[in-house]
């Protein structure tokens, strides 16, 4: 019991650092999605929707795609672990020494990918778009020429980006998105006319962007005394070992991408237009988690595999449950804005040009839909980094089938008759099978490692409705004050200035419901900032 105790008081402090940690992810995080939106309006405004731009999109879904399947998602996440217990085992210099394998191992197999799609882009591009015309073919193969070698830059980076974040400095990995952004809008801006067709400036700017996010983590390697030479070691005991808890995570990664697939191939069937609307309420969807719960995944994840690497499961399990208080302290709301004040967001963000009323009413309701899987999403986000933490690759993997499998059957049964709104609620549908099936499956998994460990299921339950009703009122404020207001004229800056104002209403309301309710993570975040704010003055 008392082991308990500590290691819940122990929890409190860690709680501070998910928190600061998040905190630091979120800003630069934040900043990339807004730079992305620049971006995207940039190339769009310059190319339209062209033959040319169709050729850019395909080329770089092939590096993202790979990047993905390697750097942001198997690698990395079964990386930090074993880094971890590198480092609890034989301090500095094991960690350093398994840096350096991993890099030296990992670059010749990234080398390779490039090497084939700088020699047979044609082969790539045939695979990506099979229904391409000559004319989009041919600038398609020229971009992905150019582009091929983000992916060993951005896989390079990402493992710089997890060794840093092992040692404690969270902001070069969270920033580097921002260097590609910028690189992208200023080659398409400024550098158009040194080439024979604009978009391959684009190209280069994005190729440019990935050597930027590798190249800013190198000061801060040489200064946590992490810089190594690589060397080529497959046989290292700790690479055998992230080879192997790759595999499960590789195809995990794999099944999200099947199940974007089955969403696009469902859609097809549907009427035009329901999948642009779609894609727009996705990306409302994502700017939320992205910024938010993934902050805290990335920020939570060094300090789980530090009480894995140490068999100390009680802390593990306190500090899974104090990030997984803290995304929900941000998701709740969230799901509640998207739920109440989807019409407002919807006509200032879309209402613009050839975007139409029917549209933005139909994005709306996808956006509700999709707004009541935040929550849920959130909280697998914290749920499978603690299982790699534990070494345990094979369990997500379960989790993402299920999900695989649910909207599957559920987005062909509800299309018929619901059409786009029947494939939305399936995937969210699916998002809460999933947390439920990996949920019950780590309480489980840790208890069979410690029989002594409490789970305390309840508690978690009890936190997420007193943010739930905290931020029912707080955000039905703004709610019905936006429905005054009627954001008719949503395609106007005076629209967008209200609307920010009336988001910037609910979240005061809500700090202040939550510190009445006594939710410790309104005091958490106060703290961070104060203390932000104290560090600026000091200076």
């Amino acid at each position: 019991m008392s082991e308990s105790i500590e290691a819940e008081a122990a929890a409190q402090g860690e709680g501070r650092k998910v928190v600061r940690r998040a905190g630091i992810i979120a800003v630069f995080t934040l900043l990339s999605r807004i730079l992305g939106y620049v971006r995207d309006a940039v190339l769009a405004s310059i190319f339209g929707a062209s033959a040319t731009f169709d050729a850019f999109v395909v080329a770089q879904t092939i590096p993202n795609f790979l990047r993905r399947l390697v750097a942001e998602g198997a690698l990395v996440i079964a990386y930090v672990p074993i880094l971890s217990e590198e480092r609890e085992r034989g301090g500095q210099v094991a960690a350093k020494r398994f840096f350096a394998a991993v890099m030296g191992t990992l670059l010749p197999l990234l080398i390779l990918f490039v090497v084939f799609g700088v020699v047979f882009p044609d082969l790539v591009v045939e695979a990506f778009a099979p229904g391409f015309n000559p004319e989009r073919t041919e600038i398609a193969v020229r971009l992905t020429e150019i582009m091929m070698p983000y992916i060993l830059f951005v896989s390079l980076m990402a493992i710089a980006a997890g060794t840093l974040n092992v040692l404690g400095s969270y902001a070069p990995g969270a920033a580097a998105p921002i260097l590609h952004n910028l690189a992208i809008i200023a080659m398409a801006l400024f550098a158009g006319h040194w080439f024979s067709d604009p978009i391959i400036a684009v190209g280069v700017g994005f190729t440019v962007g990935g050597m930027l996010q590798l190249a800013l983590q190198i000061p801060f390697l040489a200064k946590h005394d992490a810089l190594v030479m690589p060397r080529f070691a497959p046989r290292d005991p700790g690479v055998r070992v992230l080879l192997k808890r790759m595999a499960p995570a590789v195809f995990g990664v794999a099944v999200y991408q099947i199940n974007l697939m089955v969403i696009r191939q469902i859609g097809s069937f549907l009427p035009d237009g329901q999948l642009s609307c779609y894609y727009n309420a996705t990306r409302l969807q994502e700017f939320a988690l992205g910024v938010f719960a993934v902050s805290v995944s990335v920020a939570a994840l060094p300090t789980l595999s530090e009480h894995a690497a140490k068999k100390d499961y009680g802390a593990l399990l306190s500090t899974y449950r104090r990030a997984l208080k803290i995304t929900n302290f941000v998701t709740v709301p969230a799901t509640v804005a998207l739920v109440l004040m989807s019409g407002p967001i919807v006509r200032v963000l879309f209402r613009h040009g050839n975007y139409s009323e029917q549209a933005a009413e139909m994005t709306a309701g996808l956006l509700q839909i999709l707004g009541l899987a935040i929550t849920p999403i959130g909280a697998v986000r914290v749920i499978v980094p603690t299982f790699y933490a534990l070494g345990d690759t094979k369990t997500p993997v379960i989790g993402a089938a299920a999900s695989l499998a649910s909207t599957f059957i559920v987005g062909h049964a509800l299309r018929g008759q619901f059409e786009i709104y029947g494939l939305t609620a399936a995937t969210s549908f699916a998002a809460l099978v999933q947390l439920l099936a990996l949920g019950f499956t780590l309480t489980r998994s840790v208890r069979r490692r410690s029989s002594e460990v409490r789970t305390r299921s309840l508690e978690t339950f009890g936190h997420g409705a007193k943010a739930l009703v905290a931020a029912l009122p707080a955000v039905g404020i703004s709610a019905v004050l936006a429905e005054a207001y009627g954001f008719a004229g949503g395609r106007t800056l005076l629209s967008g200035v209200i609307l920010l104002g009336l988001v910037g209403l609910a979240v005061l309301l809500y700090f202040v419901l939550a510190k009445i309710l006594r939710l410790e993570e309104a005091d958490l975040v106060i703290h961070a900032i104060r203390r932000r704010i104290g560090r600026r003055a000091a200076r």
